[in-house]
């Protein structure tokens, strides 16, 4: 949803670093930061083979909230193009998919193969902001518990996005990394 104020609704979130109205006292992943929320709990999803932290998730209840940062084009609106890979590689799968007006713009809404005959209904959205973009996909009870799609688009909507100088090649993953004494447990 790009507008004047370089891709960020007026005192609305997700925000860039610069902003001068961004929340503070965060927790630092690196390029994602956000408000600590005692009730949502949070997890680093982290790539198999390099170890990597390439994700974060929010839980809360029965739903999960999992966003990722890329980097982007200055005055681009990357969501625009991604929106439309996504529903084109989810439907030539036989995914069923669906485009929707969400509160960011244009969202997905699918319903995916778990395996087991069990099908997860997952809702995708992304925010543009000056070269990066922000995509959160959320699954569970949110989908259609309102209390629940509250409290996890609260947490998106407190998630600031520190870019960094670094060149990136757009739609690549800005780094995240864990912070300063949290705990890790490898799966065994």
């Amino acid at each position: 949803m790009m507008n004047a104020n370089g891709g960020r609704q007026l005192n609305r979130g997700p925000w860039d670093s610069s902003d001068l109205n961004a929340p503070t006292d965060l927790v630092d992943f690196g390029s994602i930061l956000f408000v600590p929320n005692p009730g949502v709990g949070v997890r680093a999803d982290i790539e198999e083979g390099t170890q990597r932290v390439v994700a974060i998730s929010f839980d809360y209840r029965e739903s999960v909230l999992q966003v990722q940062a890329f980097a982007s084009s200055k005055g681009a609106s990357l969501w625009d193009e991604v929106v439309d890979d996504i529903y084109t590689s989810l439907t030539s799968q036989n995914v069923t998919a669906e485009k929707v007006t969400g509160p960011y713009g244009v969202e997905i809404h699918a319903d995916i193969a778990l395996g087991d005959a069990k099908n997860q209904k997952v809702r995708m959205f992304g925010f543009s902001g000056d070269r990066w973009l922000l995509r959160g996909t959320i699954s569970g009870a949110a989908i259609s518990d309102i209390e629940q799609k509250s409290e996890l688009e609260d947490v998106f909507r407190g998630i600031v996005v520190k870019r960094g100088e670094t060149p990136l090649p757009p739609r690549e993953v800005l780094p995240l990394e864990l912070p300063l004494g949290s705990i890790v447990t490898r799966a065994k």
